[in-house]
C-alpha cells in the first residue's frame, strides 16, 4: 500500500520589513507567499525615484503627483504608472483590476488593486490611500 505525503512548499519568501523577531530562532521573521508579494507591491508603490542607491529609477514616484491639481485625468496617470511599475518590477503579481479614484473631500486618491500571485488561484486585494501630509 502506497502512502502519499503532502508536501507544503512555499513559493516566495521575503524578509519581514517590520523586523519582528522569530520567537523560536530569534532571527528576523519572513513573509511567505501571498504576504511577501503584497509587502513588495506596497513598498514599490510607496518608493520614489532615487531612493534606491543602485536602482534610481525603480519606484512609482506617486508622492510627486499629490502636489498636482486633483482630477480624474491625474487618477488615470497614477493608474498607468502603477500598472507599468508592477509589470516591470514585480513579475510575481498579475493584475486583474486596478482602480484609482480621486477623493475630492479628503484630497486623496484611493487605490484598489486586485491581482493574482503567480502560482496561486485565489485573487488578492491591496488597498492604499495616497494623501499629502501637509
Amino acid at each position: 500500500m502506497a502512502t502519499e505525503s503532502l508536501k507544503v512548499s512555499r513559493i516566495y519568501k521575503d524578509l519581514d520589513l517590520n523586523f519582528t523577531a522569530n520567537p523560536v530562532t530569534g532571527d528576523v521573521s519572513k513573509k511567505l507567499d501571498v504576504n511577501a508579494v503584497k509587502q513588495s507591491l506596497n513598498i514599490l508603490m510607496r518608493t520614489n525615484f532615487y531612493e534606491r542607491p543602485f536602482e534610481p529609477e525603480k519606484g512609482a514616484n506617486l508622492r510627486g503627483y499629490l502636489f498636482e491639481p486633483m482630477s480624474n485625468i491625474l487618477a488615470g496617470v497614477i493608474k498607468n504608472t502603477i500598472k507599468n511599475l508592477i509589470e516591470t518590477y514585480e513579475p510575481r503579481a498579475k493584475i486583474e483590476s486596478l482602480l484609482v479614484v480621486a477623493n475630492y473631500d479628503d484630497n486623496s486618491y484611493d487605490i484598489t488593486l486586485r491581482y493574482f500571485v503567480v502560482g496561486t488561484d485565489k485573487p488578492q486585494t491591496l488597498t492604499a490611500n495616497l494623501k499629502r501630509l501637509r
